[in-house]
């Protein structure tokens, strides 16, 4: 794992981003399935959450070429509702992860950080984050 990477796991991601829940999801919809690692693709999964509030998105890796691979967990993202159309995205520090499976030394996290990446990459694509430029994937 890069150590640019790293940090971002250790630490965690928070933006704000002026679009609505529907938005996010159709965002998530349409660029999850490009995100690549080596050879594993990713997948999103709506966990638990309250309507029009608050969800909780389960990030797992697979195999590319086998989409009904069991999912590798890799860990957890957060998105909220905030004030005056925003939304709250948050990749909580790697240590807060409680994701069966994943431990913050192994090697789901390359895959992982490759995907927060990815993700910003992403929202900075849409206009929605202002980075300095693209972020490496890996």
């Amino acid at each position: 794992m890069s150590s640019f990477s790293m940090v971002l796991l250790e630490g965690g991601v928070d933006v704000e981003v002026a679009a609505d829940f529907a938005e996010i999801t159709s965002i998530l919809d349409a660029e999850v399935p490009r995100y690549t690692c080596g050879d594993f693709g990713y997948n999103v999964r709506p966990g638990r959450g309250t309507i029009g509030r608050h969800w909780t998105f389960m990030v797992g890796a697979f195999p590319l070429g086998e989409p009904g691979h069991p999912l590798t967990p890799l860990g957890r993202m957060e998105v909220e509702a905030g004030e005056d159309g925003f939304m709250a995205i948050s990749i909580p520090p790697r240590v807060e992860q409680t994701v069966p499976g994943t431990d913050a030394a192994d090697w789901d996290g390359k895959l992982f950080g490759a995907f927060v990446c990815q993700l910003l990459n992403s929202l900075h694509e849409q206009r929605l984050v202002e980075l300095p430029g693209m972020l490496p994937k890996v």
